[in-house]
Formats: structure tokens, sequence, C-alpha cells
């Protein structure tokens, strides 16, 4: 008799004890504060509006500049991006005569007020059989004004 009362007692102290664990579920996602965000990329500004999980009128100033591609300044203005699991991507393009210009950059919410991610840019000249290109990797962080 007194094995069976162990034997219960062990089980329901297992239970009791799985229980208070809980699940296993991935943890909760924080929010994100909507407002307006402001932070640098090679000393310009870059700013952007962070919208019901979307970053929303990100723009930022970028000079390109090679030894041999002529300095030319680009306002970047891309699209809108959902926010999905605290991180963001956006690209755009731009060609303006001879010159194209890409950009990729990831970012993402470092709680409780931080944005931060890599930015790649290329910027190329093709004219008559002539090609340049300059290239960029940068990281970038931004604070919630």
């Amino acid at each position: 008799m007194k094995r069976i009362i162990v034997n219960s007692s062990m089980s329901i102290l297992f239970l009791a004890m799985s229980l208070s664990c809980g699940s296993s579920s991935s943890p909760v996602t924080p929010v994100i504060p909507d407002g307006a965000w402001a932070g640098t990329v090679l000393g310009e500004s870059i700013t952007f509006t962070v919208d019901d999980g979307q970053v929303k009128d990100l723009h930022f100033t970028f000079v390109y500049w090679g030894m041999t591609l002529p300095a030319d300044t680009v306002i970047w203005t891309p699209d809108d991006a959902a926010i999905m699991s605290n991180e963001f991507h956006m690209t755009d393009t731009l060609s303006i005569g001879y010159y194209s210009y890409s950009l990729n950059i990831n970012g993402t919410y470092n709680p409780p007020s931080e944005f931060s991610g890599m930015l790649g840019t290329v910027g190329a000249f093709d004219s008559l059989g002539t090609h340049f290109t300059t290239s960029d990797s940068l990281s970038w962080s931004a604070n919630r004004q």
C-alpha cells in the first residue's frame, strides 16, 4: 500500500511541474511603437515612420562616388514595407540617363526603442561601352523620436 501512495505522489508531482512550466511556444513578439524614427548612415540622416506594423516614408540621402564614377547624390524614398518577426526589408532601383542605382535595406527592431540593420547599394554608369560601378555595404541605426 505504501508503494501505491509513493507512486501516486510522484505522478502528481511530475504533473504539477509540467503544468507550471507551460508549453514550449515561441516567445511573445514585442509591440513596436508607432511614431517617428531617426538615425544615421555614414553621417547622413535616415528617417522613417512606423505605423500599424509597417515602415513608411523612409528617407535618406546617399552620395555615390568612386575613382571612376562621378559624384552623384541620390535621395532614397523606397515603398513602404511590412514588419514581420521584428524585421523589415526594402529594395529600390533608380535609373537616370546613363546612371543606375539599387538599394537593399534590412532593419531589425531591438526593444525597447532601436532599429538597426545593414544596407547595400550599387551605383553604375554605362555609356558607349564604358562601365563604372561603386558599391557599399553599411550599417545603420535609428531611435524613436
